[in-house]
């Protein structure tokens, strides 16, 4: 019988080619990954495998120590490789955890109507002069277009040089970026506007994912979602920190939110910021083609 850690490894890999062979598919996982944004793309993929719908995960000891909540009795925990080789690690989900009488609240943001010219503020402030940005939802692709622009020298490496076996084999070193940079901004798109409540099928055309299914073997594959996974993630934490002390002031106020006392919270530059978990990859100004472990893209641990 296979151990524990093998039929991780094989679940990995399987659910590596399910959400990369199909758009559908692959929107389901960037739907899933958009709530735990602060993770490597290998945990991602393994909580979408294992646990679609959790939103906010932390190891046993972490949510016992750090926010008092203890894991229910026969909860079951979501494994993930861990930085020990041949080893795993188990996450739970907030789902999994019920309050201590000395628990503390859980930092989980969410996005607010009110909210949107102050993220869309954040964005630009991040990324750069966006070529639109009256609506939220052009704003997040105009942002994406600047960020992957930005960054994409880092990963083209990792692409350009792990295209064998695969669909873009054939294919000259200036098509296989211009694919992978087209199905990255389609990717970071539909999981930034996700994450704030966008209905991304509205404004991400079935077409960007077109060449989504040329991304099959496990190198090309991991390339794309690394890279999105970080591009992603410089986005979100930005928002976060914008988002956050807007949701404490939100409530504190019974919901009654005036558009000058959100601005004027805003200007005091307030720096929170999700926490869950605390893992980041990257400063939130610049990426790299490595994950946090300093392995290849193209492996699962180095």
């Amino acid at each position: 019988m296979a151990s524990k850690f093998q039929q991780i490894t094989e679940l990995y890999h399987s659910t590596l080619h399910t959400v990369t062979s199909d758009p559908e598919n692959w929107k389901g996982f960037l739907t899933a990954a958009c709530y735990n944004y602060k993770l490597p793309f290998d945990e991602q993929l393994l909580i979408y495998a294992q646990r679609p719908q959790a939103t906010a995960v932390m190891e046993f000891e972490q949510w016992n120590c750090r926010f008092k909540r203890w894991v229910c009795r026969g909860a079951t925990g979501i494994a993930v490789f861990s930085d020990e080789q041949g080893k795993l690690k188990h996450y739970f989900d907030i789902a999994d955890t019920r309050e201590s009488k000395f628990a503390t609240p859980v930092p989980i943001w969410s996005m607010e109507q009110v909210y949107e010219p102050f993220v869309i503020e954040t964005l630009e402030n991040t990324f750069g002069k966006m070529e639109q940005k009256e609506i939220l939802a052009e704003a997040i692709i105009s942002a994406t277009r600047n960020a992957i622009t930005d960054n994409l020298p880092d990963y083209l490496a990792e692409i350009t040089g792990f295209t064998a076996e695969s669909l873009l084999e054939d294919w000259d070193e200036d098509s296989v970026k211009s694919v992978f940079q087209y199905t990255l901004e389609a990717s970071v798109s539909y999981m930034l506007m996700t994450r704030l409540g966008v209905d991304a099928d509205q404004y991400v055309d079935a077409d960007w994912f077109q060449f989504l299914d040329h991304f099959n073997t496990d190198q090309t594959a991991n390339a794309l979602g690394v890279a999105t996974g970080d591009i992603a993630e410089m986005g979100l934490r930005e928002i976060a920190k914008t988002v956050l002390p807007l949701q404490e002031k939100f409530f504190a106020n019974h919901g009654i939110l005036e558009y000058d006392e959100v601005k004027d919270n805003i200007e005091r530059g307030s720096e929170h910021g999700i926490d869950i978990p605390t893992r980041g990859r990257l400063p939130s100004t610049e990426s790299h083609s490595t994950d946090k472990n300093g392995s290849d893209t193209g492996e699962i641990r180095a």
